[in-house]
């Protein structure tokens, strides 16, 4: 079995052409069958609770008051620690959102970017021409493949 580090190779014969990468549906269908199938749905709900947390610091922010007042004794109560503290809500609700998405992404991938992640693509010269490269998958382990 190979290694996750390990990039095959494709060698191109010209700038545009179709092209048949053998093993490719098994390595996608194992990596598909590998991933964390609920990153989808928690990057989701993170997403939503950065979103929440976000909308509730920025409004405190611009709607809220100038000054404070709280009994000594007691100390101040949630929502008087909201109005206090707006810009590290807002803030916490941000990374939040950032860490959603993160999640969220981690679990769509195409198969265009899994061939560009697992495979090193030569042009007909011997250069390696990944960042050049255009790719259209075609079905099974087929792709249309176009260098600039």
């Amino acid at each position: 079995m190979q290694s996750g580090t390990e990039q095959r190779e494709i060698k191109l014969t010209a700038s545009t052409g179709d092209y048949h990468v053998s093993g490719f549906s098994e390595d996608y269908a194992a990596f598909l069958k590998g991933r964390d199938r609920g990153a989808e749905y928690s990057g989701s709900f993170v997403m939503a609770v950065g979103i929440i947390i976000a909308l509730v610091g920025f409004g405190t922010l611009v709607l809220g008051p100038e000054t404070i007042t709280y009994n000594r004794v007691a100390g101040p109560t949630l929502l008087q620690y909201i109005q206090m503290y707006p810009g590290p809500i807002f803030s916490v609700g941000g990374v939040l959102f950032a860490i959603g998405t993160r999640l969220h992404a981690s679990s769509e991938v195409s198969q265009e970017a899994f061939l560009l992640s697992r495979y090193k693509f030569i042009a007909p010269e011997g250069t390696y021409v990944n960042d050049d490269v255009k790719l259209s998958y075609l079905g099974d382990d087929n792709f249309s493949i176009t260098t600039q």
